[in-house]
C-alpha cells in the first residue's frame, strides 16, 4: 500500500458542499484528517464507488455522502 500522499479534491456533504483540496493516500486518511465518521457513508472516487482503502491518484475527486438514516 502506498504511503505517499497525493493532492486530491474532496467533497463532503456535511461541509455545505464545499470542495476542499487535501493531501491523502486513501479516503480513510481523508476521513481521519477531517474527523469524519465513515458510518452510513458512501465513498465515490471520480464518480465510481470506492472503499476507504482505495489508493488515490493526483487530482482524484473524492466524495463522501452520508446515507439517510430513518428511525422506525
Amino acid at each position: 500500500m502506498a504511503t505517499d500522499s497525493t493532492k486530491v479534491k474532496v467533497l463532503v456533504q456535511t461541509f455545505g458542499g464545499q470542495v476542499r483540496t487535501v493531501e491523502a493516500a486513501t479516503p480513510a486518511q481523508i476521513a481521519e484528517s477531517l474527523a469524519l465518521s465513515l458510518d452510513n457513508t458512501t465513498i465515490n472516487v471520480n464518480s465510481n464507488a470506492a472503499d476507504a482503502t482505495t489508493i488515490l491518484r493526483e487530482n482524484d475527486f473524492v466524495a463522501f455522502v452520508t446515507e439517510k438514516v430513518t428511525s422506525g
